[in-house]
């Protein structure tokens, strides 16, 4: 599905010179309402102050184009690793990962990924094979991009929030908790389940619990190592028992797309 959430209010005032139309402007985009909206005011107030601390200045509509790379670590000590390109306001995706130990990389619309390309070691695949990459570069592109910014789309179309009340660990941390669940048709994986800790110290979401359905017991990983990256803030590791399981060695946000960042592999 193609994501737009690029927001433009744009102000014009006979009366006023050029400098004073851009101050206008820019107090207007300031006082707009959020480009989102819970039913529920806790669920609300917490993703609200999310944004503030995260995304200030409407940091996540400005987030156009991200880089990144999603690595799990093996027990061996090696890691898989996955690259990703993506221009969110025109739902171009990019996928370069290995096919039998030769690199591989799917470039394709978000909206229709069959109507993509996908070359192995420079070469093109065409029919059946094709196909298949493609529908494997989209799962990725779903899998590793959520494990990035879940955070930021809470208010996607079709997600349910319900706040859950405050939690204290076994540890004594104090968080605020909030469920996520999904409708039929939305994702990939519309029978998962997810518990946001928000820790009410920081503003930020630190741990999640992943459900692969109702039944299922969760998977907990922590968020940590937030930084700034462009407009927002992204945690770089997912930790369990106190080690990063899941990690991105390299991240990139940008307000605009890097030329070339979907040209096909030379």
């Amino acid at each position: 599905m193609r994501t737009s959430t690029a927001i433009v209010v744009s102000v014009m005032l006979a009366a006023c010179g050029p400098s004073g139309s851009d101050d206008v402007q820019v107090a207007m985009e300031a006082e707009a309402p959020p480009a989102w909206s819970f039913d529920d005011p806790e669920v609300e107030r917490l993703y609200a102050r999310m944004m503030d601390v995260m995304a200030p200045d409407r940091g996540w509509e400005r987030a156009r184009y991200l880089e990144f790379q999603w690595a799990v670590a093996r027990a061996d000590g090696s890691s898989l690793v996955r690259s990703h390109r993506w221009d969110r306001w025109e739902g171009q995706a990019r996928v370069e990962d290995q096919a039998d130990g030769q690199p591989r990389v799917s470039i394709f619309d978000t909206s229709d990924p069959t109507a993509g390309q996908v070359w192995v070691a420079g070469e093109p695949l065409v029919g059946e094979a094709a196909t298949e990459a493609l529908a494997g570069a989209y799962r990725a592109h779903i899998n590793d991009s959520y494990w990035l910014i879940m955070p930021y789309k809470w208010a996607d179309p079709g997600v349910v929030t319900t706040y859950l009340g405050e939690q204290t660990d076994e540890s004594g941390r104090r968080w605020e908790m909030v469920e996520l669940s999904f409708g039929e048709a939305v994702g990939l994986t519309p029978q998962n389940l997810y518990h946001a800790f928000i820790n009410p110290e920081t503003g930020r979401m630190e741990r999640w619990y992943h459900f692969r359905d109702s039944a299922a017991d969760p998977a907990p990983s922590d968020w940590a190592d937030w930084s700034r990256y462009g407009p927002i803030e992204l945690a770089e590791n997912r930790m369990v028992n106190g080690s990063p399981r899941i990690f991105f060695p390299q991240l990139r946000v940008e307000t605009e797309v890097p030329e070339g960042a979907f040209d096909p592999p030379s």
